[in-house]
């Protein structure tokens, strides 16, 4: 009967540890999703609230960014998206950072010249006060 209550007990752990990880990696896809969807908007407010105080943003072009220039940039519509799809989308979790990859594939307008990217990008986030921040991104051109 003990042997059984062991087998339980790990059992119960070994599951409620996988659901906690799968939880966890939906709430850091879900801020990918925020993080999209505040660069399409150029909303000072979203952008603000996804990205961290030390964020290092890092375009295909070599060009960085911290995080007052990444939302200016976006907020005065000096950098404009208006179309982001991700695809091959990885999340690796490291305690209370994870690491995504993934493809994008996005139009931009730019100054009056709409061009399509083909990128792959890096992010790194960390968990800070319960919500998932943006703290790193580089991209590179295929």
């Amino acid at each position: 009967m003990t042997r059984f209550f062991q087998f339980l007990t790990c059992f119960v752990l070994t599951c409620s540890s996988a659901f906690a990880q799968q939880a966890t990696e939906a709430d850091v896809a879900k801020a990918m999703d925020s993080l999209n969807a505040a660069i399409i908007s150029g909303d000072a407010q979203k952008l603000n609230a996804i990205t961290g105080a030390q964020l290092s943003y890092g375009h295909s072009n070599g060009r960085l960014e911290n995080k007052a220039e990444f939302v200016s940039a976006l907020v005065e519509r000096r950098s404009v998206f208006t179309k982001i799809e991700i695809s091959k989308q990885n999340i690796v979790l490291m305690g209370n950072n994870a690491i995504v990859r993934n493809h994008l594939s996005g139009d931009t307008n730019t100054g009056g010249n709409p061009a399509h990217v083909e990128l792959d990008v890096m992010y790194v986030f960390r968990l800070e006060g319960g919500d998932w921040k943006l703290i790193g991104r580089q991209a590179y051109k295929l």
